[in-house]
């Protein structure tokens, strides 16, 4: 499953949807079924729970989440930052410490996550760190290199897909290990679990769960 982020509503041109597609490519080739979601594109209400109510989109988007073994999120920068889209998208994500999983964990557990990021001049290491720690914390497993970025030059210029960001060397070689080890990770966790122990959410009750 990969969310993207961008402020920018279909069919508007999204340039990190450009660098996503590159991720899946290489997903695809290792056998991986992808799905994408253009969050702004959804109604999908400010909150931190997983309903919201009143017409909230998001709750059909999570249902994507938690079915999927791998979470990507993509995010402009804006400003030196993740784009707000994102920074709602984690804000909504926090609602499933409400729940666990069949074992009593956040329900985030044994899924794998990994971040695009695009923009120009600086902020791509911030918004990378910043959102896989905000996956770690909600249960994800961040493989090594689970991050690719494409940054143009200081000022305003060209963007990723106009500036030819697909043939630069260091995101491409960024995007095909983190690709793969997105790919290993989760078979490795789909084969073995992280187990129950030490891990659970305090007064899980298995009698009681309803997931």
């Amino acid at each position: 499953m990969l969310l993207n982020c961008t402020i920018k509503k279909s069919p508007e041109i999204s340039n990190t949807q450009a660098l996503m597609d590159r991720v899946i490519d290489h997903l695809q080739e290792l056998g991986v079924g992808c799905e994408t979601i253009r969050v702004v594109d959804h109604d999908v209400r400010f909150g931190v729970s997983s309903d919201e109510g009143d017409g909230d989109e998001w709750p059909r988007i999570l249902e994507r989440v938690l079915g999927a073994d791998i979470l990507v999120i993509g995010t402009p920068i804006w400003f030196g930052v993740r784009s707000s889209v994102c920074q709602m998208v984690i804000e909504r994500l926090d609602g499933t410490y409400n729940t666990t999983n069949d074992v009593g964990q956040y329900p985030l557990y044994n899924k794998v996550g990994g971040v695009v990021v695009t923009g120009n001049e600086d902020g791509a290491h911030d918004a990378a760190s910043n959102t896989l720690f905000n996956l770690s914390h909600l249960g994800c497993t961040i493989p090594p290199n689970a991050d690719t970025y494409w940054l143009g030059d200081a000022g305003p210029g060209p963007s990723y897909i106009e500036a030819g960001g697909e043939n630069h060397e260091y995101t491409k070689k960024t995007t095909s290990w983190m690709a793969h080890n997105l790919v290993h990770f989760a078979r490795m966790l789909a084969e073995h679990p992280i187990p129950p122990e030490g891990n659970t959410v305090p007064g899980w009750d298995p009698a009681h769960h309803v997931g």
